[in-house]
């Protein structure tokens, strides 16, 4: 009998280390800087030109990438320019891009905040200041960390971001709490 709890013990111990755990963590590796994030995360090795860039492929549909050099992007949104039908007629023009047309009172407050997808806010990461970027609505937007100034040589400096489009949920999340355990090394 007692043989028989010490090998169910045993089956017990294999299947639960074989099982996954969704909050298992693992440390990736880039070379110049590291992550801290959920174990089924994979790096996904790409070629840059002028920067070191790379992806991590999080599960079957959703993709971060990576860029870290001089022309990273800074992840603001692009300016909005709002125009109303009635002015639109006014102006009898259709040669204007990105417009968002609406119809609204006169006496409707037209700020084009109110329209944009993600949300910012800063933060300090590796000692670093980090502008953070998520979306307003979970799942449609840019979810993600920019860096101004890793390091400098001569007039040139570092920058780096870490983002990814249109994420699902559980994945915005990770994401965020994985840009906060970033570590860089300078070379």
């Amino acid at each position: 009998m007692n043989f028989l709890k010490i090998v169910q013990i045993i089956i017990l111990m294999i299947l639960s280390i074989g099982c996954e755990d969704s909050y298992r963590t693992k440390k990736m590796v880039f070379g110049l800087f590291t992550l801290e994030t959920p174990y089924k995360w994979q790096q996904v090795k790409k070629n840059g030109i002028d920067s070191y860039v790379g992806a991590i492929a999080v599960d079957k549909s959703d993709t971060l990438y990576f860029d870290l050099g001089m022309y990273s992007n800074n992840l603001t949104e692009p300016n909005i320019e709002i125009i109303t039908r009635q002015m639109m007629e006014e102006s009898a023009t259709d040669s204007m891009k990105d417009i968002i047309v609406k119809d609204i009172p006169l006496d409707f407050d037209l700020d084009a905040d109110r329209f944009r997808k993600q949300n910012v806010s800063w933060d300090t990461i590796d000692n670093r200041r980090a502008k953070i970027v998520f979306p307003r609505i979970s799942g449609n937007g840019l979810t993600g960390v920019y860096i101004d100034s890793l390091w400098q040589r001569g007039s040139s400096k570092a920058r780096f971001n870490l983002t990814g489009a249109n994420l699902k949920v559980q994945n915005e999340k990770d994401l965020l709490n994985a840009v906060r355990t970033l570590r860089f090394y300078k070379k």
